[in-house]
């Protein structure tokens, strides 16, 4: 699906990037493990036409495959999933809650997320889809929208990391790659992330999980299911 196909089908043909504000926001990409082998390793290998990130934060990674596929012709776009309102992490813990950017008792992440995109000038290959995780894997379901690759960043708790892969994992075309972030056969500190991902490869056809420096990623078995 091209781009277009993609606003049509999440947005009802409006841009979310058509009327940016006067004003943007100074660019701030701050993130973690934002530049990995595994995602250039996708990108390289895979040559996606979608990828979906779930967990987007202010864009780092999402900008980092945009650069990828433009860098190699790649006609690719990257569904950013995001609430903008943070992890539990933010909310618990008061050395994290400052990034949120609260601004009338809400967070606004979001506005930073939008002028990082602007900025680099990867609005063309960039959707972001403001809703929960669950919620926004219905919704492509639902269009019709799969995936050929899946960066998952988002909670966590080994809960929520589980119903993220089981939601996901159907939008995943077959012999499509997912990649999963805070991945740590030594516990790590989120063990949680872990033992979800270990029980899911478990338990679904899948090739993997291999890891290197905090990610894992595994294959989707290439047989319809």
């Amino acid at each position: 699906m091209t781009r277009q196909d993609l606003i049509a089908a999440l947005w009802h043909g409006r841009d979310p990037f058509a009327d940016p504000p006067e004003t943007l926001r100074p660019l701030d990409l701050q993130g973690w493990r934002s530049r990995h082998l595994y995602l250039d390793e996708a990108v390289e290998q895979f040559r996606p036409g979608v990828v979906v990130e779930i967990g987007a934060w202010k864009g780092a990674s999402t900008l980092h495959m945009a650069r990828a596929m433009a860098e190699r012709d790649i006609p690719g776009t990257v569904i950013a999933v995001d609430t903008w309102l943070g992890a539990v992490d933010h909310w618990a813990e008061a050395s994290l809650f400052s990034e949120l950017a609260t601004e009338h008792g809400f967070p606004s992440l979001y506005r930073t997320f939008l002028a990082n995109v602007l900025r680099e000038g990867q609005a063309g290959r960039v959707i972001p889809l403001p809703l929960d995780s669950v919620n926004a894997a219905e919704l492509m379901r639902l269009r019709g929208v799969t995936a050929d690759v899946i960066h998952l960043d988002a909670g966590h708790e080994e809960a929520s990391v589980a119903a993220d892969l089981r939601a996901w994992w159907p939008v995943l075309r077959p012999g499509g790659l997912f990649i999963a972030d805070d991945y740590d056969r030594l516990g790590g500190r989120f063990p949680g992330v872990t033992r979800a991902v270990d029980a899911f490869c478990a338990a679904y056809d899948v090739k993997g999980p291999w890891s290197f420096q905090g990610k894992c990623k595994f294959l989707k078995s290439d047989r319809l299911e």
